[in-house]
């Protein structure tokens, strides 16, 4: 197994986890709100259930680590969760940082030829089939990977970490490199023809 295999199956692995852990604070949760409600109700099989929910809630909690802070790590949890559904078509899973086309600064002015998004998430994952043509590190993009199809160009900047070669064929969906967990903004241009498109009028790519 390769560095670049180790890298991506530990990213997926943490990702995995992180998973789990909401699934297991989100039941913790319904545990409580059911203890709350049965305790108002004075019968024997009120008590049994409260017993056997306090058990298995115990149980749960104190293998995860979150018996007081049950809400804070299911907000963490969240937000790390990896991509599930619709998410799939995602390149991360963030909200905008900086739009296309013009943005203006106290300081100055400059135009964003793709947009910039803040991940919640480490890995990135290719918005369209392709074949990888270029990837390297510049002043502008840091590190970058270049994507190509029949229709357009596009261009992921900010990469911290590829997990392709240039001659890679890429499928929508591949993870094809990572974030730096220290600074996750992810930089996508989607370029025709010679010119810039805006990426958000073509794919949804943010949540």
């Amino acid at each position: 197994m390769n560095k670049l295999t180790k890298k991506r199956l530990n990213i997926k692995r943490k990702e995995t986890f992180n998973k789990k852990l909401a699934l297991q604070v989100v039941f913790s949760i319904i545990l409580v709100a059911a203890v709350i409600v049965t305790k108002n109700i004075n019968s024997d099989l009120s008590e049994k259930f409260i017993e056997a929910a306090d058990e298995k809630m115990s149980a749960s909690i104190e293998l995860l680590e979150v018996r007081d802070t049950i809400v804070e790590g299911f907000s963490t949890a969240i937000k790390k969760l990896p991509f599930v559904g619709e998410e799939e078509s995602k390149a991360v899973i963030g909200t905008l940082y900086r739009k296309y086309g013009l943005n203006k600064t106290d300081e100055s002015s400059y135009y964003n030829h793709g947009i910039d998004i803040k991940a919640d998430t480490q890995s990135v994952k290719a918005i369209t089939e392709g074949k990888v043509v270029s990837l390297g590190n510049n002043e502008n993009l840091s590190g970058y990977i270049v994507i190509q199809n029949e229709d357009m160009t596009l261009i992921y900047g900010k990469i911290n970490e590829a997990f392709v070669k240039e001659g890679d064929n890429v499928s929508k969906g591949d993870v094809i490199g990572a974030l730096d967990e220290e600074n996750m903004i992810l930089h996508i241009e989607v370029w025709e023809d010679g010119a810039s498109i805006n990426p958000t009028s073509l794919f949804d790519l943010t949540k």
